[in-house]
């Protein structure tokens, strides 16, 4: 397949991904139509990385119709052969830029430049001078920037942690994230003009906030689930094998629990999860023996077994889950879209309106 078949191919496989994104209701203004129409997603993913063990792990031009399907899908795509960068799901783009909703001539920052498709899709219907966009990984951001001027738009891209935002060319109409901060980062509010908008996944679902003087703000969370990358990555390596060994040798008592790990795959749960547990995070099953250990970022624990739990650390860690899920079940198990977030300065919360269910999100960083 020549380069004029690719692109034509490419074209045709556009245009039906916008029709499956206008369809599903993921896309509902011309102004992002005609961007996820026009704007070439295969220039950002010149390969990407299968992670399946039976199939081929990289795929690129060298074999054009399976790179191509696979671009053109509403899929998330694994660009790095570390994991460690991704081009988000098609849909979920669409979903999160539908609701930042600039107007023209907005002003808009983008953290997590990661490939650079979201800063061409912001470029498209803004205009590249409006468009702001930083990441921490100066190799993405150098990639990121070819890829733009390849085909025409100069956004501003900086190398930077984005919980810093980019006050240089502050303030802005709108922040998007497509990283996942554990509360707002003060220098995000301060950033944002009042009467603006941030758009953010935080706790596994998309928070859409409208920024009010004195760094505050309201929103609410979107229906479906956002799971993205952390802001920050945890610094240093753990050794998992040393971990796991440690945990399933421990001795610690042992009570029946009636909830199994299951929970962890409970989409609309996971929110709640998220919101209550920040820390938590499933380390692994044990095929061998059936042994499932949860962990906490504060070094607490929980390994299940059957019907039965050990818990270690300074918290009681599987106390503090089935908590969280008597209490979620006891106002009717409700999904994402029930309940908002307030933001006020260092003091920021999701909450359940009318039925007193309120977490106070993770460290802030001012």
């Amino acid at each position: 397949m020549n380069g004029a078949m690719i692109e034509s191919e490419a074209e045709r496989l556009r245009d039906e991904l916008v029709a499956r994104l206008v369809a599903d209701g993921a896309v509902t203004s011309l102004a992002w139509q005609a961007a996820f129409a026009e704007v070439p997603r295969h220039v950002f993913v010149p390969v990407f990385y299968r992670q399946s063990p039976t199939e081929q792990p990289a795929v690129d031009a060298s074999t054009p119709s399976e790179w191509l399907e696979g671009v053109y899908s509403d899929q998330l795509l694994v660009v790095s052969p570390d994991v460690k960068s991704s081009s988000t799901v098609p849909s979920l783009m669409a979903v999160m830029l539908e609701a930042l909703d600039p107007a023209d001539g907005d002003r808009v920052l983008e953290i997590g430049t990661g490939t650079g498709y979201n800063a061409a899709l912001l470029s498209h219907r803004l205009g590249d001078r409006n468009v702001v966009s930083v990441d921490i990984a100066a190799d993405l951001v150098s990639d990121a920037k070819s890829r733009l001027a390849s085909i025409g738009y100069h956004p501003t891209l900086g190398v930077g942690d984005g919980v810093d935002g980019w006050p240089g060319e502050a303030p802005y109409d709108g922040i998007i994230a497509t990283c996942a901060p554990d509360a707002v980062p003060g220098a995000w509010l301060g950033q944002v003009r009042p009467g603006g908008r941030i758009v953010a996944p935080i706790a596994t679902g998309v928070a859409v906030i409208d920024v009010a003087p004195g760094r505050k703000g309201m929103g609410r969370f979107l229906p479906g689930g956002a799971y993205f990358m952390p802001l920050r990555a945890t610094p240093g390596q753990v050794d998992l094998g040393s971990q796991i060994a440690d945990i399933t040798s421990a001795i610690a008592p042992v009570r029946t629990t009636d909830l199994g790990e299951t929970i962890w795959f409970d989409d609309d749960f996971q929110f709640v999860l998220s919101a209550a547990l920040p820390g938590l995070r499933f380390l692994t099953k044990l095929a061998e023996s059936g042994i499932t250990i949860f962990t906490d970022a504060d070094g607490s624990w929980a390994r299940l077994d059957g019907g039965a739990v050990a818990q270690g650390g300074p918290q009681r860690l599987w106390d503090a889950v089935e908590n969280a899920h008597r209490q979620w079940d006891g106002v009717g198990r409700p999904t994402r879209d029930k309940f908002s977030i307030t933001v006020d300065g260092g003091a920021q919360h999701i909450r359940l309106d009318g039925h007193g269910v309120e977490w106070r999100l993770g460290r802030v960083i001012p």
